[in-house]
């Protein structure tokens, strides 16, 4: 709300207007915000003169105006009452014992006699919230960044309400950076600041709404939005709890995120944090006391799952995409974030056979150890990373022969991002664990066959429209030692790698909260093929 303050000129004095009430009654009218304190005198009665003064740091009395140096502001009401601004960082404003305190004096003549008020006005120090860093506020670019409050600040009231402070920008020396920021306001508002690394993985801005709180049932609401932050401003009146405790009054809203779900024959996914949090403002008799409680609710880690086989395939997780070092069995289940990346590995053991090549077929994900389970979501159709994916699977190349991998052509290696099962009506993630299972055949290339799966566009919407087909040929293999055959009845060799990630719930407080989840693979092995280079042979000696 603006008021005319043109007819006030710098300072207020020997002014005609009327008395209604009491001039004791504006004391009442004191409001405490976080960086000024506001108090009003109402219309007064005519032939009345009045002089309204305020008392600096070293006790001297001045006339009150507006003074942008000292933090003063007068203004006038549509229905003639003053209202009169002053900074806690102002020259009349001073800290004491807890408080910022304003001593305030008025003098009025009413008759030919003179009557003086002198009232110190008191508002409670709030506690600082935690500044950020200066690497953090730097870090923001000037076009990601929502002002915290209006110039002209102090350093010390910026950082008080837990902003940063920039005084080489005068538009907007105080701006967010704390990735949640919470403020209750003087005129009963309640104003929440998100960012959208508030959480792991990061935030869509665009998702994240007021429960009970839009446009159409609450016109106040104020929304502003940078690529990295956003704010929400609205009465309390709007959406908000209310409880009435003797002399307190608290109010509590509930700002939630929304998840981007993928959908395929049935089957829905999800990338997407999960974000909670519950805001409450508690109002007592002498000012605000705003009080945060910030909840993520996630999914919890699963223990991991260990099946061996007797297929001598294996499959890890590596550290990183250059699959240097790789998780030993104490570090199960690893963790992850969701979107984070999964570097994959399968490889074939105990094979010496420079011609061998490995093939995945099929990848999928299960909510349960049972392959055929539903719901399902495929990661790899006929060899290729499932297109309906919005987030595709990344396959990665092995490389040169090395001491750590002297035969390339055992290994496959692919990235996955890690994702979790939702209920496609509810949007709820579903309970359990995912299980990623792969059907992989060993193949011998030859004049007709490379085994090599070329990926393109044809290939990938047959891949997805075509059932998966595994390869049902009965091979004899000789090798120096013992080795299990495939015959028509026993189509399914099974073996289970062991692997698990997810993420932990991340707890946040005073403008922190992550999420997290877990999933657990464990790897398939379907069928052992083996092509010949002569086509007519049926069994072929491979030498281990």
């Amino acid at each position: 709300m603006r008021w005319n303050a043109s007819s006030w000129g710098l300072l207020v004095a020997l002014g005609f207007c009327a008395l209604v009430s009491s001039v004791q009654g504006f004391w009442d009218g004191l409001r405490c915000g976080p960086t000024i304190m506001q108090f009003s005198v109402p219309s007064l009665v005519q032939d009345v003169a009045f002089v309204l003064s305020a008392v600096d740091h070293s006790g001297k009395s001045h006339y009150l105006g507006n003074n942008t140096a000292c933090g003063t502001w007068v203004g006038q009401k549509p229905d003639g009452s003053l209202v009169v601004n002053a900074a806690y960082d102002g020259c009349y404003v001073r800290e004491e014992n807890g408080d910022h305190v304003m001593t305030v004096s008025l003098e009025e003549v009413i008759n030919g006699h003179v009557d003086y008020h002198k009232q110190e006005l008191k508002c409670p120090i709030m506690e600082a919230m935690d500044v950020p860093s200066p690497d953090t506020c730097s870090a923001i670019k000037r076009e990601d960044r929502l002002s915290c409050a209006k110039a002209p600040v102090s350093q010390d009231l910026c950082q008080g309400l837990g902003c940063c402070y920039t005084p080489s920008d005068p538009s907007m020396p105080c701006y967010y950076g704390n990735k949640l920021t919470a403020q209750c306001t003087t005129d009963s508002n309640m104003l929440v600041a998100i960012s959208k690394d508030l959480t792991k993985p990061s935030l869509s801005l665009n998702s994240i709404s007021v429960v009970g709180v839009d446009q159409t049932s609450c016109p106040s609401l104020s929304v502003s939005k940078t690529n990295a932050f956003i704010m929400f401003q609205f009465p309390l009146s709007c959406g908000a709890t209310k409880r009435m405790d003797g002399n307190i009054i608290t109010y509590e809203s509930t700002v939630v995120s929304a998840r981007d779900i993928r959908t395929w024959r049935g089957s829905s996914i999800t990338r997407d944090s999960t974000m909670k949090l519950t805001v409450r403002c508690i109002y007592g008799r002498t000012g605000i006391a705003p009080l945060l409680r910030v909840e993520v609710y996630t999914l919890p880690p699963p223990p991991p799952v260990s099946t061996p086989g007797p297929l001598m395939l294996e499959m890890r997780i590596a550290r990183d995409m250059q699959y240097t070092t790789y998780y030993a069995d104490g570090d199960y289940p690893v963790i992850k974030i969701l979107r984070d990346p999964v570097f994959l590995e399968v490889r074939v053991l105990r094979r010496l056979d420079p011609n061998l090549v490995l093939v995945l077929n099929q990848c999928w994900a299960t909510p349960s150890t049972d392959s055929t389970a539903q719901p399902q979501w495929p990661i790899l159709t006929n060899g290729c990373p499932f297109p309906g994916d919005n987030y595709l699977t990344q396959m990665i190349p092995v490389g040169a022969a090395s001491q750590a991998v002297p035969f390339p052509s055992h290994y496959q290696r692919f990235s996955i991002s890690t994702f979790t099962f939702v209920d496609g009506t509810t949007q709820l993630p579903l309970g359990g664990m995912v299980y990623f299972h792969c059907s992989a055949s060993v193949c011998i290339p030859s004049a007709a066959d490379t085994c090599r799966i070329v990926c393109n566009t044809r290939k990938r919407r047959m891949a997805e429209e075509k059932p998966a087909e595994y390869p049902l040929e009965t091979t004899t293999v000789t090798s120096d030692g013992p080795v299990d055959f495939i015959n028509e009845e026993e189509k399914h060799i099974e073996t289970e790698g062991v692997v698990g990630f997810g993420y932990p719930a991340l707890h946040w407080a005073r403008g922190a909260a992550a999420i997290g989840g877990v999933l657990i693979i464990t790897v398939t092995f379907i069928g052992l093929w083996i092509r010949y280079r002569n086509r007519s042979p049926k069994t072929r000696n491979v030498n281990a």
